[in-house]
């Protein structure tokens, strides 16, 4: 298996929101803070705007396709499950259907916007939890690892149900952007944690 690619699948994205933050802050798009903390704009909002329009479906598209090539890679060397493979698809694919419709106007591209992001912060922490749990021990080294990021999702969700009843954009941010990075996180500590296993 390709250790590269989740080191990417993570690196990506995640560089490409923080210098897309940056280039919306410095453009007057969004307001300056610290989104993991603050909350005072959406990882969304991040990318509708001027470069940084471009710089989402430029850079993070293909990321997904790495996704979905790590997810190939899992089900032929790792975990056989075509189901699991199937959600992880659909997941990543609902995904695209998001950064395609973000920054473009409309009922349509709203609704792909919602049902793709929805369907992604779903199905992906499903996949992830689901891989975690039937992977052997023989295969992965300090498997508590991926559990504690499993409990770190629960807190996220949990929190947001907390706070949903409240309507505080603030709040459901923060949350956004700690759950994404989190689902991110995942697929590189994943494959450090196998590596070690074949060592």
């Amino acid at each position: 298996m390709n250790k590269i690619i989740p080191q990417f699948v993570f690196l990506v994205p995640v560089l490409t929101v923080i210098i897309s933050y940056f280039i919306s802050s410095f453009g007057g798009f969004v307001d300056w803070c610290m989104p993991l903390l603050d909350g005072c704009t959406s990882i969304s909002k991040v990318g509708r705007y001027g470069i940084s329009f471009y710089l989402y479906k430029l850079f993070i598209i293909p990321s997904v396709i790495l996704l979905i090539i790590f997810w190939y890679q899992i089900n032929i060397y790792i975990h056989k499950s075509n189901f699991l493979f199937s959600l992880a698809i659909v997941s990543s694919v609902f995904l695209i259907v998001y950064l395609i419709a973000l920054g473009f106007d409309g009922n349509i591209y709203r609704f792909m916007r919602e049902i793709g992001i929805f369907v992604f912060f779903i199905l992906t922490p499903v996949c992830q939890v689901w891989l975690a749990i039937s992977i052997s021990n023989e295969k992965i080294k300090a498997k508590n690892i991926l559990y504690i990021l499993i409990f770190l999702y629960l807190v996220c969700l949990v929190s947001y149900l907390f706070i949903l009843p409240l309507d505080n954009a603030k709040y459901e941010n923060i949350i956004e952007w700690n759950f994404a990075l989190l689902i991110f996180l995942f697929f590189p500590v994943f494959s450090y944690l196998l590596g070690k296993a074949n060592a």
